[in-house]
């Protein structure tokens, strides 16, 4: 099975088409028409069924999609570590870090490149959880630091870092401030300053207040981050609810956390890579300043 017909393949699953898909690989239409009989005569089943305009992936064509995009991914590791190995390349790592953890580790980052930038280029992404792991199962990240993920993750290499719960958390001098371990009625008077929807512990905290028997959490200002939630918190009664390594912060000097019975979202956070994939050792070095950063400031929480 030639590797390039599965490159082909990937781009038309991915497009949904014979015509866009041609035009970014720089092939003819014919030519990938000609690539899907191929894969079709050797996998003996159709991979395609037409609806409409578009090409949808059959069961059979998504299985070998699957195995198309770790065969990329595996083709591409060998190559870096061969290159690495040679010694013509300059390492290269690639690397996507959460957005909770963001503020703690980007200047490390910094410093270690400074120190290896004489052999070492770097890609740092962040941004949330789903993206990020996402954006390593599909190779084009080589390592991420976020929140452990739930469920079947037997595609990733997780090593726990440790914990990283959100916590309620308030301006200085807060009506709540000195009432001890504040109760989900307490906090439920309160309006908040909450991330987006698409957060997990957005939707973490609105399902524990429906179950307690209230409505939603009362949301006066959505926001992007939690980084960006303590500038709407000062000089005001809003709650917010983030990570609790954000508190360390310069940015969340003024801020507070409210301890609750109720609400505490217990989470960890790690360093994940692909199972079975080339981890640079450039990455490795990266990887083991970071880890020993984490732990320390675990350990003055």
């Amino acid at each position: 099975m030639d590797i390039r017909d599965l490159a082909y393949f990937e781009a038309i699953a991915r497009l949904k088409s014979l015509t866009r898909a041609a035009a970014e690989v720089g092939r003819t239409k014919p030519a990938l028409s000609k690539c899907i009989r191929r894969l079709e005569d050797r996998v003996e089943g159709a991979l395609f069924e037409r609806r409409g305009r578009r090409l949808v992936l059959t069961e059979a064509g998504e299985t070998l999609l699957s195995h198309a995009v770790r065969m990329r991914a595996s083709m591409a590791d060998a190559l870096r570590e061969v290159g690495e190995v040679a010694g013509g390349q300059k390492g290269h790592v690639r690397l996507g870090v959460g957005t909770s953890i963001a503020e703690t580790l980007l200047p490390v980052i910094a410093e270690w490149h400074r120190s290896e930038s004489d052999r070492t280029t770097l890609k740092l992404q962040t941004g949330l959880n789903d993206l990020l792991s996402r954006e390593l199962i599909d190779d084009h990240l080589d390592g991420i630091i976020t929140i452990a993920p739930g469920g079947d993750q037997s595609n990733l290499v997780c090593e726990d870092w440790g914990e990283d719960d959100v916590v309620v958390v308030a301006r200085k001098g807060h009506p709540l401030a000195a009432r001890g371990l504040a109760s989900i009625n307490e906090l439920a008077r309160y309006q908040w300053v909450l991330a987006a929807r698409s957060v997990a512990s957005r939707d973490w905290l609105e399902d524990v207040f429906i179950a307690g028997g209230f409505g939603p959490p009362k949301v006066q200002v959505e926001v992007g981050s939690a980084q960006l939630v303590a500038a709407f918190l000062e000089g005001t009664d809003l709650l917010g609810f983030v990570p609790r390594r954000i508190l360390k912060g310069d940015k969340s000097a003024g801020i507070i956390e409210i301890p609750s019975k109720d609400i505490q979202m217990h989470r960890s956070l790690a360093f994940m890579t692909r199972s079975g994939g080339y981890v640079p050792s450039a990455l490795v070095r990266l990887a083991r300043q970071l880890k020993a950063v984490v732990a320390a400031e675990g350990n003055v929480m």
